[in-house]
């Protein structure tokens, strides 16, 4: 029997539920406490979380599937191996995450603050990271085809081998990710060089 008996919750204490390997589907969460708590092996479906705070939670093994986490807060969670397919993440912050092998299939993750994360060798087609915190990000030899970047902070980021071709950098400071033997498209080529001082003349 599920720990969730309602399907609509607000300003409720969540603090260490233990919520490992559930199928929860269709639940809306605002400002509710989730700190400590255990979503270990869970598989959510079209889920909404509001200005939620999972501080120190556990989605290790985790599957959310058209779910939305709108500022939300994962401070110290454990997201290993979790997988996160077309949600809307905007607002959301991962400080200090355990993100070892998390995926991200597609999605919204706008105006979301992921400095310092690991996306090394990940497939990440698709992804909305505008006006995204990517600070010091790795994306070493990550495919990021069709990914929009427009407005995000790249500062230190490491693109290093990666494909970024088909994806948008506009409104980007191109002079601060390492994009040391990445492949991009003419458009983005123009706006290296534009980024240098230099015109681009067909």
């Amino acid at each position: 029997m599920s720990v969730f008996s309602e399907t609509e919750y607000r300003g409720a204490d969540f603090r260490e539920v233990e919520a490992r390997d559930e199928e929860l589907s269709g639940l809306h969460f605002s400002g509710c406490r989730f700190a400590a708590a255990d979503f270990s092996g869970a598989l959510l479906r079209g889920c909404r979380f509001e200005d939620c705070d999972f501080s120190g939670a556990g989605f290790n093994g985790l599957i959310a599937e058209r779910c939305a986490f709108l500022n939300c807060r994962f401070r110290f969670a454990s997201c290993f191996a979790a997988e996160f397919r077309d949600c809307k993440m905007t607002g959301s912050s991962f400080e200090e995450v355990n993100a070892t092998a998390m995926r991200i299939r597609s999605g919204d993750w706008s105006l979301t603050w992921l400095s310092g994360m690991d996306f090394s060798r990940q497939t990440l087609d698709g992804v909305n990271f505008s006006e995204a915190d990517l600070s010091e990000c790795r994306f070493d030899k990550a495919v990021l085809r069709g990914c929009i970047f427009s407005g995000a902070n790249l500062n230190r980021a490491s693109f290093r081998q990666a494909d970024l071709r088909g994806s948008r950098l506009d409104g980007v400071n191109l002079l601060q990710p390492d994009l040391h033997q990445a492949k991009i498209d003419l458009e983005q080529a123009v706006l290296i060089a534009e980024s240098l001082g230099a015109v681009y003349t067909p």
